[in-house]
This record gives C-alpha cells, sequence and structure tokens, in this order.
C-alpha cells in the first residue's frame, strides 16, 4: 500500500501528457516482451483447456450411493471420475469418501510425473486391458496412473475402452502443457504479463483514488455549506416565511447530495477492491504453481462478504432514492407555510417506515443468497415460507394488528413524528413511528412505548394548528367592560407584535365573561397559534396579563363568604366587622 501511494504521489506531479506516454510506453513494451509473438489460432486452440463435457448430469442424482469428483492439474479440470460411497450398518454413508481417495491418488500421480525430468517429446499416454478384470489401464510412459471402471464410462455415456482412449488424448494434453509451463521462457513471459496487469491495475486505482479525493473535497465544500445554512435557518426571524422554506428544501437537497456522494466513495472504493482481487486472480492464474489457489479468490466466504458488501450498498441506494422521492412530492405539494411543516412531518414519518421496509426487503434477499451459496435449495424453502408464514399469523395476531393499525394511522395522518398527542392517559412527542410502534417522550423524558393496535383515540394537539385556551378570573367587583376592554387591547398589541405575529395565526379572540360565581367573574380567550407554539404564546400572554392587571387595578378573583351571627345566642352583635359581646 506504501508503494501505490508514493507511485500515485508522482503520477500527480506528472503533467497529462507525460503521464499518458508514459503509460502507454510501460505497457507496450511489456506487451511485446511478454508476446515476442502473436499466436495463431490453432496455437490458441491448442493452449484452452480440454474438458470432456458430463453428458450425463443426472448420474450421481439417480444414484445416490454412487459418487463422483472432478480431477486437476495445475488449477485445470481435466475429467470426472467416480467411485461407490461406503455404508455403515446404518445405511449412513461415512464421512471418508471413496471418490477423494481415487481423486487424490490420481493428481498425485500426474504431479510426480510432471515433476520427473522427462522430455517433453517423449510423453507417451497408452492404455491396455487388464486380463483378470477386463478393465482398461492408462499407463504413461509404462507407469500406472488409473484405472478406468464400468461406472466411469457410464458417467460419460460411453463404453469403457472408447472413454479410456478419449481420456488418454486428455491427459497427453495437459501434460504436455504442464510441462512447458514450467520452462524458464514461459515463467519469463508469465512474469511479464504479470508486471503488465499490475502496472494497469495500479493506474485505475490511482486514477479511482483520485476521483474519491475530488469527491471527498466536494463533500467536505457541501458539508461546510449545509452548516452555515443550518445556522441561518435557526437565527432566521419569522417574517421570512417563504424564503425560509426554500432554504430548507435546499439543506434537504444539499444533504441528498452528500449521501450519494457517501455512495460514490463506497462504490469508489469497491472498485478499487475489484481492481486489486481481479488482479490477483489473473497473477495466480498465470503460473502453474499458484493456479490452483484461484478458487479461493471467489470462494464462499469471499461471496458472502461481497453479498454482505453488496446489500449494504443497495440499502443506502434505496435509502437515497426514497429521500429523493419523497422530496420531489414535498415540493410539488408545497402551497404555503402551515401546510409545508404539516407536509414535512408526514414525509419524514414515511421516510423512516420505508427505509425499514427497503433494509428488511434486501437484508432478506442477502440472506437467501448466502444460504443458496452454501448449498441450501432455497425454491422449496420460500415455497414452505407460505405455510409457515400462515402458521405464524396465527400465533402473531396481535404484531399484524399492530402493522395493519399503524398502516391506516400512517395513510390517514392521524399523527406524524413531531406531533404533540395524547392516547388514553399517556401524552409526549411522537419521538418514533413505524408499522408495530409508537414511541413518545413525555414531560419528564421517559420514553413510552404504544403498539400501534392500542391506539384506538388518539388526541393530536400540534396537527395543521393550535389554539391556547387561556381563562382569567377577576374580582366579583370590577366593571366587566373595562377588564374585557384592557384584555381586548392585551391581544391586539400582542398580535401585531413582530415576534408574536408569526406564531400567533389569527387575531385572538375574547369570548367574554363564562361564568360567574362567589370567586368573581371568569373572562375566556382563544388564541390560534401555529402547531406546537400554543404552550410558548400562553405563557407570554400571561406574563403580559399579569402587568397590565396590576396597571389597571384588576384584581384576581377570591373566593367570597358572609358569616351571620343571631344575637339572641348570647354571643353579642357584628358591627364594623367587630364582635360585640353583651
Amino acid at each position: 500500500m506504501r508503494g501505490t501511494h508514493q507511485i500515485c504521489q508522482y503520477l500527480k506531479k506528472l503533467n497529462s501528457k507525460k503521464f499518458i506516454s508514459i503509460c502507454l510506453g510501460l505497457i507496450l513494451f511489456i506487451f511485446f516482451s511478454a508476446f515476442p509473438k502473436l499466436p495463431t489460432f490453432a496455437q490458441v486452440t491448442d493452449q484452452i483447456p480440454i474438458r470432456i463435457p458430463r453428458v450425463n448430469d443426472l448420474f450421481s442424482a439417480n444414484n445416490s450411493n454412487i459418487q463422483t469428483a472432478p480431477v486437476f492439474l495445475d488449477g485445470y479440470e481435466l475429467f470426472t471420475v467416480t467411485a461407490l460411497a461406503i455404508e455403515t450398518q446404518n445405511n449412513l454413508t461415512t464421512d471418508l469418501k471413496p471418490v477423494s481417495k481415487r481423486v487424490q491418488k490420481i493428481e498425485n500421480n500426474l504431479i510426480r510425473f510432471v515433476h520427473q525430468d522427462e522430455p517433453i517429446e517423449n510423453i507417451r499416454v497408452t492404455y491396455n486391458l487388464d486380463e483378470a478384470s477386463n478393465l482398461p489401464i492408462i499407463y504413461i510412459n509404462d507407469q500406472y496412473l488409473m484405472t478406468v471402471t464400468n461406472l466411469d464410462a457410464q458417467l460419460q455415456g460411453m463404453n469403457q475402452q472408447r472413454w479410456a482412449s478419449e481420456l488418454t488424448k486428455v491427459i497427453e494434453n495437459a501434460l504436455i502443457r504442464a510441462k512447458q509451463e514450467r520452462q524458464i521462457p514461459f515463467l519469463i513471459r508469465q512474469a511479464l504479463k504479470a508486471l503488465l496487469i499490475i502496472l494497469i491495475s495500479t493506474i485505475f486505482v490511482c486514477i479511482l483514488k483520485s476521483v474519491k479525493q475530488r469527491i471527498s473535497r466536494r463533500q467536505e465544500q457541501l458539508e461546510s455549506e449545509i452548516a452555515q445554512e443550518t445556522q441561518v435557518l435557526s437565527q432566521q426571524e419569522a417574517e421570512a416565511d417563504v424564503h425560509l422554506i426554500s432554504t430548507e428544501i435546499k439543506v434537504v437537497k444539499k444533504q441528498q447530495g452528500y449521501n450519494i456522494y457517501d455512495i460514490q466513495k463506497l462504490l469508489l472504493v469497491l472498485g478499487q477492491i475489484a481492481i486489486v482481487g481481479s488482479s490477483i486472480f489473473l497473477i495466480l492464474g498465470l503460473f502453474p504453481y499458484t493456479r490452483g489457489l484461484q478458487p479461493f479468490i471467489y470462494s464462499t466466504p469471499l461471496k458472502v462478504v461481497f453479498i454482505g458488501l453488496g446489500v449494504y450498498v443497495l440499502i443506502k441506494v434505496g435509502n437515497i432514492l426514497i429521500d429523493k422521492l419523497l422530496n420531489i412530492v414535498n415540493s410539488s405539494y408545497l402551497v404555503t407555510p402551515s401546510n409545508y411543516q404539516r407536509l414535512s412531518l408526514r414525509i419524514t414519518t414515511f421516510s423512516q417506515v420505508l427505509k425499514s421496509v427497503n433494509a428488511v426487503v434486501w437484508i432478506s434477499v442477502g440472506i437467501l443468497s448466502g444460504l443458496s451459496l452454501f448449498g441450501v435449495n432455497i425454491v422449496p424453502l420460500l415455497a414452505g415460507a407460505g405455510i409457515i408464514g400462515l402458521a405464524i399469523s396465527f400465533a402473531s395476531q396481535g404484531l399484524i394488528k399492530d402493522i395493519i393499525n399503524g398502516s391506516f394511522i400512517l395513510l390517514e395522518d392521524q399523527y406524524a413524528v413531531g406531533d404533540v398527542i395524547v392516547v388514553d392517559k399517556v401524552a409526549g412527542f411522537v419521538e418514533n413511528m413505524n408499522l408495530r410502534i409508537t414511541q413518545l417522550r413525555d414531560n419528564e423524558g421517559r420514553l413510552i412505548t404504544i403498539p400501534n393496535s392500542a391506539i384506538s383515540v388518539v388526541q393530536n394537539l400540534s396537527k395543521d394548528w393550535s389554539r391556547v385556551d387561556l381563562t382569567v378570573e377577576v374580582a366579583y367587583d370590577t366593571e366587566p367592560n373595562h377588564a374585557l376592554s384592557v384584555i381586548h387591547r392585551l391581544a391586539e398589541e400582542m398580535f401585531r407584535d413582530k415576534i408574536w405575529q408569526e406564531k400567533i395565526l389569527e387575531f385572538p379572540e375574547v369570548l367574554g365573561i363564562d361564568k360567574i360565581d362567589h370567586k368573581g367573574m371568569l373572562i375566556r380567550i382563544w388564541i390560534k397559534t401555529q402547531p406546537l407554539q400554543q404552550w410558548a404564546v400562553a405563557r407570554e400572554f400571561r406574563r403580559r396579563l399579569r402587568m397590565v392587571m396590576q396597571q389597571e387595578g384588576i384584581n384576581i378573583g377570591i373566593p367570597q363568604g358572609v358569616t351571620w351571627l343571631q344575637e339572641n345566642l348570647g354571643m353579642g352583635r357584628l358591627e364594623n366587622g367587630y364582635l360585640l359581646r353583651k
């Protein structure tokens, strides 16, 4: 990695012409060194590994006690052999597979002959019929290699001698190729090819790294712009309503762009990993000593890792598409600031639910793909999932009710994330919501989780608009018209205030005297406000009302009573508030 970084730093210092010239020069030099003479079509076809097709693919399936396995030489599959499975008294196949033993013996014999100092032109592969068993036996320069069994021939749909004749050609060509690939000139050419692959992969890795750094710089710039505009949003005055909404839409779009940059960077990293992995795979395939390691590159554990990365990328891409789609809906239905605020709450809720569904879908696909890699037949699994789902549905009726009721809550817009609601005796701020549960945060900071099926009657205190229902009791001897006039002037003064004008939607209504009792007169005021602003407006109105009542000499209502004392009881009489005894 350090060497690659140094090469990338050096390439950055070169201008484009020098960079292209050096790259083309190195590629052409190594190419013509590795390929001094372009092969003809016949030579190319001779170098292609010879693999005999399996004409009876159902052979093993129809005979469960027969095992098959391929024979390899230098990473190339040559042919397939068979063997009967050994069974125990319980009719169970043992872990020790005879076919594996047979394959190991044949491969060891092939490798042993390849390592012998035998000239290529002296290689002769023949077969003879064994007099005792009447089975063809294959020899390499009179050295025993293997016996062609009747099952081997049946697997290919041939008789024994014909299959033995085919095998001699396959084995002889494979041995010649193995000998040629171990010659010094061939290894030098392969080394030059490996060097060419390393050079090309390094160039592409540097290009992707440069693009990734450029995206990172754009992302940092976008992040600073988002931070600045978010700070502006928090400091804007109330009258800048339309501009506030447009700025908020810009912030949302820039946040989506920031997330897209994250996906691009992740894809570039995956591209670098793919380039390095492909280069290693190609280089391993160039040499006979390392070609057997090629299957490790696309082995099952690595496939599972790539499936996990793919699922992660698809979830991120799906989330970005959901945000983009909902942002288009939000922009197209923008009419008034109040509608925009309400729609934003709904979109936030729908976004959380859709992202959860998106994650569940792709994780399920990833799990099924992983199971298929381990040889699990997912078709019966999917077919049985319906029956299992039916059984689970009876055992989880509460969960189904939660999901159904949660769907209706979303579709009917009963409440959304960011609303303040009252459910039965529980009230709080809707902090999280999905198809199964609703989570509220109450005044004391407690997180309350309510299953959606338990929500039958809900009070939404913040949908579209809110109202302050304020009452004040004044003393009984207060002149009614004077008290109502004072409160009316206070309401007008607060409505005209620039700070509170945005939060109060309509002129406050002084309804009048609602009640007269021994405490005094009860005066009711209604103030229509923006959602979630009723408490702040009510607190400010009460503060101002207290100051105005003190200035105007209006007293608060106090419970009053009259006590009557009878003189004939010998307790005296009451004069000027004093009890005079006899």
